[in-house]
């Protein structure tokens, strides 16, 4: 069912979140890991499965998945960084319109900030990563990596109700009024696509698949470059972002303090 983009209003502020795993980068950062240094494919396979089936829960298959690693987090990246491949649009995406509109970028997740936060730090540069907040669970990893221990952001069974967090993020910001824009692709990202003015359901994936089958109104997209294209209409006589910043100006600045 597709949203009219063109037809929201051009007068409120814009807020950016995205899904981290298999949206900004093509893989899971978890797969990746319990493939290489844990459970193995097989059994990652199987507890993934069992969550689609609801024999078991997503908190309950997520603490065994993230409690089988035995690697250190040096270690652990490097195996992240030889697989993980980002999104072809990305970075542009990133640099010349999020940041160059001086719109807030928050990665919001159910994996791990310590993987995910050293992820951006490598892909985009420590300076602009430190401009995108993370929304996310944490995570206590033993220097010798025998021990994982995730730290659920919520006490819920989604371990990050993203719901709750966009809604939390609408009350912090509540006189601004943000226009909430969410990107996502797969199953983690029923709860937070619930609460977007403008969602994006990346084609093919579980997240569309899910907006077709309950008739809910989402833009597909391929990349980040076809997100970039559909909400430049947004910001071209919004006055929060139509005064872009130059490429330093916006380095300098990030995008968060900026706008809200």
């Amino acid at each position: 069912m597709p949203q009219p983009i063109a037809s929201f209003s051009s007068n409120r502020p814009i807020a950016i979140f995205s899904d981290f795993d298999g949206t900004i980068f093509l893989q899971d950062t978890g797969h990746i890991l319990f493939d290489h240094h844990g459970c193995g494919p097989e059994r990652r396979a199987f507890l993934d499965e069992s969550i689609s089936t609801c024999e078991n829960t997503f908190r309950k298959a997520s603490l065994e998945l993230w409690q089988s690693l035995r690697v250190p987090l040096d270690t652990a990246f490097a195996t992240l960084k030889e697989h993980l491949v980002v999104d072809p649009g990305f970075h542009d995406f990133l640099n010349n319109f999020a940041f160059h509109r001086r719109i807030p970028f928050v990665v919001i997740s159910a994996g791990l900030r310590p993987l995910l936060r050293r992820v951006l730090d490598e892909s985009v540069g420590k300076a602009k990563s430190r401009s995108i907040e993370i929304v996310s669970n944490d995570g206590v990893i033993s220097a010798d990596g025998a021990n994982w221990t995730p730290v659920w952001l919520h006490d819920t069974e989604l371990t990050h109700d993203k719901a709750r967090s966009i809604r939390e993020y609408r009350v912090r910001h509540a006189k601004a009024n943000p226009l909430i824009v969410f990107i996502g692709d797969g199953v983690s990202d029923l709860a937070g696509a619930s609460q977007a003015d403008v969602l994006f359901a990346r084609r093919g994936l579980k997240l569309e698949q899910y907006c077709i089958k309950n008739r809910i109104p989402y833009t597909p997209y391929d990349s980040f470059t076809d997100i970039q294209r559909e909400l430049e209409v947004l910001v071209v006589s919004n006055r929060f972002h139509s005064a872009a910043q130059t490429p330093a100006e916006a380095a300098a600045d990030g995008p968060v303090k900026a706008m809200l």
